[in-house]
């Protein structure tokens, strides 16, 4: 619960969506900072501490136990905490109160199917954002509030400014992102990026800084930027013409909401492409590669460009905007 946190900053307004739809919601969570949430809800920190998983757990069983014995409670929504879902699952079960999991990741871990056999059901955002199949999983999008972000009216004959905002961490490939770049210059020299975003571990820090030192001192057209916070996304992504990214796991929000502020997104992740399409718009296989793509891109005449951007800007509104997310949450956990 910190709307400043640089991954988990949505948490708090997706908390304050919930509460509208119930009586009372309290919230277990593992770290807290700034936060602001509605009058019905009730915050209860376990305080998790890296390093210490077990004694954690056992903390976070003992307050999760207390407050479930305290209160009567209709359902239990484990947010991104498969871990804590597995654990707590035997308890739920033999209370008989429901318990669903939001589960957006492609690794198939024992605590995944844990929660998969003792909760009732798995929620996520795409098909592909999950790596268990079944009628126990549900599919609704992600959670992106399509206010905060404008859509820009820009200049589609022109995109110099490429910007990636997201953990730098080894499985964004920002090493990728920078060398498709770097070879993409030798066509299109007005081209510049920013990787906006810091480590997510200190393991990371060393990766990401070995990247850094290579690159920044002979590269004049790239960019490195720490994290920003969250309220600072939409304004950043306006400044630029251009989305580009190469994870290869679930749908990633930032994906979506570049998508929102009428980004061109040139991306290798298999779930974006296959919702919103490739920009190879004659034979959309969604297997070219980061440069295939960004090529398919640039020679798109800004006419038939502006077309496939509005097309993808419905169907993130139609899919992916947090008023409907939040409805088909609430229809699962009253089912």
């Amino acid at each position: 619960m910190d709307e400043n946190h640089q991954v988990l900053s949505h948490q708090v307004e997706v908390v304050n969506r919930l509460a509208s739809k119930f009586d009372q919601v309290t919230v277990l969570t593992g770290k807290v900072g700034k936060y602001n949430v509605a009058e019905n809800v009730s915050v209860i920190c376990f305080n998790w501490i890296e390093g210490l998983r077990m004694k954690s757990i056992l903390k976070f069983m003992r307050i999760f136990i207390k407050t479930v014995s305290k209160e009567k409670f209709l359902v239990v929504f484990s947010h991104m905490t498969s871990v804590h879902s597995a654990f707590v699952s035997p308890i739920t079960k033999i209370k008989g109160i429901k318990h669903y999991l939001w589960y957006a990741h492609t690794s198939n871990g024992i605590y995944l199917q844990i929660s998969k056999l003792l909760t009732d059901g798995i929620i996520t955002s795409t098909p592909g954002s999950c790596p268990i199949k079944g009628n126990k999983v549900f599919s609704i999008g992600q959670s992106i509030d399509a206010k905060r972000f404008i859509k820009k009216n820009r200049n589609l004959n022109e995109i110099r400014k490429l910007i990636h905002i997201g953990r730098f961490d080894p499985s964004k490939n920002i090493d990728l992102i920078i060398k498709v770049v770097d070879k993409l210059r030798g066509k299109y020299k007005d081209l510049q990026l920013e990787i906006i975003g810091s480590p997510s571990t200190e393991r990371y820090k060393l990766e990401a800084k070995k990247i850094i030192d290579k690159y920044n001192s002979s590269y004049n057209w790239l960019k490195f930027t720490p994290y920003i916070s969250r309220d600072l996304i939409p304004k950043t992504l306006l400044e630029a013409d251009c989305f580009i990214h190469a994870f290869e796991g679930s749908l990633d929000k930032t994906l979506v909401e570049a998508t929102f502020s009428a980004q061109p997104v040139i991306t290798i992740n298999n779930e974006y492409r296959q919702i919103f399409g490739s920009w190879n718009l004659n034979s959309p296989s969604n297997k070219g590669s980061l440069e295939d793509e960004a090529l398919s891109l640039f020679a798109i005449p800004a006419d038939r460009l502006e077309i496939e951007i509005d097309r993808r800007y419905k169907i993130a509104v139609d899919n992916h905007e947090i008023l409907g997310w939040v409805d088909r949450l609430d229809r699962i956990l009253k089912s």
